[in-house]
């Protein structure tokens, strides 16, 4: 086939057509085309040196430089104050910069995905809460106390990442003290641990009168209301040797597989606090630092916040969701109840299966082991399983060990056409393994039990107090359909994304191709505004059916606009021009008000914002990303991914001292839901 007959196909016939080959079915479709024609190319040169040798044997394969890498998707999911379910979707291949598109890391996700997981595996999760039924030789679970605090060691920790997709979500995710490592990573670690659940008081709760609450707290969800929510913290402190390859001293782009990276003696320190809500028991919020300090005690860290868990998909977020079971303190009666845990006792949890082995000895005292391991991780990407040990009298396993082991590319048989393709979407090309043991060294138990479902009268009701759904058929005042971009109507920016769009839209001398598109079927897909100089600019990313681009708009006052640079966006970099995709979404103004609100978000607030209005060195701007068509699509269809998603988000830079400080927030344009917040400090 030639390049036009490849270039109507769909994506997912193109798959298909590589599977037969046994060729990569990863990249985009620009990718799969050029790896066909190259394929082609090959097999016409095998053909012509058959006829003149009949012996010739030949062997196809691929350079690793020919390996594209895949666009990586990331969902989050709505929590249960949510009355629709929302994914943002935002592939890496979408930057923004003030000159041609430069490379920038994907930040808008979940921190229970994929990129954040592979840091916060060693938060290795202490097992369940245990107690030893005194009448007789068997083991039940049982509930969480407010108060209950678990000390362990960690020995025997290795995480190993290879593969430069691989290494380089740990690398995003480590705020920067990772900054030389490329294509293998190995952590050796080793150290001590806590986890535990706040014993909260009355004046701790929404309404102090609520005394049958009491040791629960207060905490803001996604669109900022306040519930009660059950507090647990896991806290590591490790220390680490580092190992891996290195960039090339010749060329800074490439990753040498000769050169030796080492790092001995480093200090890592991980701590997380999750909050449940005490009604519905679903996930509101989490916060995690990662803290690095390197052996010549630079420091660098990452702080992450987030709304809500990885829920509701039938597919990779149900997948990922499962395969976190082991990786926070696992409440085991969640698992088996009231169950009498016996020898040969069987079952399934989610997608774990679960098996009671025999009872043995550790330490002196009597011991009963249960293993288990992830289905669909052994199906579809390597394995994933954990043993637990639990002792008589104590409510903790007295060992946990964990063994996870993950490839993309190995042949899975038993993996279904559609989860194997989803993985190819939402997973990084590379392997990871990663295993520990922990063992208690003290526990003591809380007062109270935490009792879950809950009712209180100053519960949010669905719906109260959360913005128009601009994803609902029923027209609504504060949702505004496109026409070139996405609306802004701010009353306290000097220089809105209007004044720019039609400064562009009427000078055809000074914007060109810009010009051009946005007066035909063209918009704006991405924008960011910078006002820290004299005169404020706007960085437009626009597409069209014929061409993309991207052009800085300034306004030096009056009523005329600079264009103070501009380019092609071309290649992978370029968007799919799909118009009928555009989401009707709230105005940027209005989700401003919401961002940087003390009483929404009062972490946030100070941050963000000065004498209550958003700082000058903050920049605000918003990114449409439209999923090209693929063999995924019944997945998207089910999440509602296919219709473009909208992020309104802020970008911060500055220095204190000699530290160097980044802020990213990411709301949800079309529901005004809160995503999160992430920030990197990095020695300058």
């Amino acid at each position: 086939m030639d390049e036009d007959e490849l270039s109507a196909m769909t994506v997912v016939k193109l798959k298909e057509r590589l599977k037969e080959l046994g060729l990569p079915t990863s990249g985009k479709k620009a990718n799969l085309i050029a790896r066909l024609l190259e394929s082609d190319a090959e097999e016409e040169a095998v053909l012509i040196l058959d006829d003149d040798e009949d012996d010739f044997t030949h062997t196809s394969k691929f350079d690793s430089d020919e390996i594209i890498e895949a666009e990586v998707f990331e969902a989050e999911i709505l929590e249960e104050e949510d009355e629709w379910d929302a994914v943002e979707t935002l592939p890496s291949s979408i930057k923004m910069s003030p000159a041609p598109l430069a490379s920038r890391p994907v930040w808008y996700k979940d921190g229970t995905t994929i990129a954040t997981l592979l840091v916060i595996l060693l938060l290795a999760g202490a097992g369940g809460w245990w107690y030893f039924n005194e009448d007789a030789v068997a083991f039940q679970t049982a509930q969480s106390r407010y108060g209950d605090n678990l000390q362990f060691t960690v020995t025997n920790g290795l995480l190993l990442a290879e593969g430069e997709d691989m290494v380089g979500y740990i690398r995003d995710a480590a705020g920067g003290g990772l900054d030389q490592v490329c294509g293998k990573l190995q952590i050796d670690f080793s150290g001590t641990g806590s986890a535990s659940i706040t014993d909260g008081s009355l004046t701790d709760l929404k309404d102090p009168g609520d005394t049958y609450l009491e040791g629960a707290v207060m905490t803001n969800g996604a669109y900022g209301r306040t519930w009660n929510a059950v507090e647990s913290n896991l806290v590591y402190d490790l220390n680490a040797d580092l190992e891996g390859y290195t960039w090339s001293a010749i060329n800074q782009d490439s990753c040498s597989t000769n050169t030796v990276w080492t790092k001995r003696n480093n200090q890592l320190d991980i701590e997380m606090t999750q909050w449940n809500e005490i009604t519905e028991r679903k996930l509101l919020r989490s916060d995690t630092t990662v803290g690095f300090v390197d052996s010549d005690g630079q420091l660098s860290s990452a702080t992450t916040t987030t709304f809500g868990g990885i829920v509701g998909s039938d597919t990779v977020s149900n997948l990922i969701e499962d395969a976190l079971l082991p990786l926070h303190p696992v409440n085991l009666y969640d698992i088996f109840q009231l169950t009498i845990l016996t020898e040969g006792l069987t079952g399934e949890y989610g997608d774990w299966a679960w098996e009671v082995g025999s009872t043995s000895t550790i330490g002196g005292q009597d011991a009963i082991q249960i293993f288990m391991h992830h289905i669909d991780i052994g199906k579809c990407l390597g394995r994933a399983e954990m043993a637990l040990w639990a002792i008589p009298g104590q409510p903790l396993p007295a060992r946990q060990v964990v063994e996870m082991s993950i490839d993309k590319s190995g042949t899975h048989p038993a993996c279904s056409f559609a989860m194997s393709e989803a993985i190819e979407l939402a997973f990084p090309e590379g392997t990871f393994t990663a295993r520990y043991t922990i063992e208690q060294t003290s526990f003591k138990q809380g007062s109270e039990d935490v009792r879950w479902q809950q009712g209180y009268a100053t519960r949010p009701l669905a719906g109260q107090d959360v913005p128009s759904d601009c994803r609902q058929s029923i027209p609504h005042d504060d949702c505004v359909p496109w026409a070139t971009h996405m609306w802004d109507n701010s009353s306290t920016r000097p220089f809105t994304l209007e004044q720019a769009v039609t400064c562009v839209a009427t000078d055809s001398d000074a914007f060109g191709a810009a010009h051009t598109a946005l007066n035909s079927d063209g918009y704006v897909f991405s924008a960011l505004d910078d006002r820290t100089g004299n005169s404020p600019v706007w960085n437009l990313s626009w597409v069209s059916s014929v061409e993309a681009g991207w052009v800085r708009v300034t306004w030096p006052g009056g009523e005329n606009c600079l264009n103070s640079g501009d380019g092609p966006i071309s290649g992978d970099d370029k968007p799919e021009h799909a118009r009928d995709r555009i989401p009707t979404t709230h105005r940027i103004a209005a989700l401003e008000s919401r961002m940087i609100s003390s009483t929404l978000y009062p972490d946030l607030y100070p941050q963000v914002t000065t004498s209550g209005v958003l700082r000058d060195d903050v920049q605000i701007g918003y990114a449409l990303v439209v999923p090209e068509d693929n063999a995924v699509s019944e997945w998207l269809d089910e999440i509602d991914f296919f219709e473009g998603q909208v992020t309104v988000y802020l970008e911060r830079t500055w220095t204190s001292g000699d530290t160097d400080h980044s802020l990213r927030v990411g709301m949800d344009g079309k529901t005004g839901r809160m995503v999160g917040w992430a920030q990197t400090s990095t020695p300058s």
